[in-house]
């Protein structure tokens, strides 16, 4: 797979250079923009379509594992009420690198007046402890990007979900929260 996405980018730089020639060769400038383009279009769809392809296996192999803890794994009922939910909420500067950066702004960065544009992160987990073969256990949700409150209202209208564990490794868990993406 590594190896096909190389010669994607190959494809494609070889493709973008055969192009520029094109430009600077007097005689058969048209030849050499057509088969650049066609080069360079190849090489670009490869690795879009690689990406895809790796994309969607990553996301059969997760589902495949879903099921499989769904049908064999051990059930447990988790109650909300029961749960502690934990939330970390911060602000993180969006990078302006590549947005043209005005005289004004420079000016106003040089005086000590902050232009620097900030996006807010929400993130909750939920901590649920209970006794598994007569041991505690502590089971961890996987990051939700929603504020504390609006999870608050999600989960108290669900009531209950369940975490269906490996039989053999506890370590290995899927925690259903399914019903949060659909909102």
């Amino acid at each position: 797979m590594k190896f096909a996405g190389y010669i994607g980018i190959g494809l494609l730089v070889a493709g973008g250079f055969i192009f520029f020639l094109g430009f600077k060769v007097a005689n058969y400038n048209l030849y050499f923009l057509i088969a650049g383009g066609i080069i360079a279009a190849i090489g670009f769809y490869s690795l879009k379509f690689l990406s895809k392809r790796e994309e969607d296996n990553t996301f059969a192999e997760f589902d495949e594992w879903r099921k499989n803890l769904k049908s064999n794994g051990t059930k447990i009922e988790v109650n909300f009420e029961q749960c502690e939910l934990k939330s970390n909420k911060y602000r993180e500067a969006i990078d302006q690198s590549y947005s043209p950066i005005s005289n004004y702004m420079a000016l106003d960065a040089l005086v000590g007046n902050d232009n620097t544009e900030y996006n807010n992160i929400d993130q909750s987990i939920i901590v649920f402890n209970t006794e598994l073969k007569g041991r505690k256990a502590t089971f961890y949700s996987p990051l939700i990007s929603k504020e504390k409150k609006t999870l608050e209202f999600l989960l108290a209208d669900k009531k209950s979900t369940k975490i269906y564990i490996d039989k053999i490794n506890k370590d290995n868990y899927y925690f259903d929260l399914e019903f949060l993406w659909r909102h």
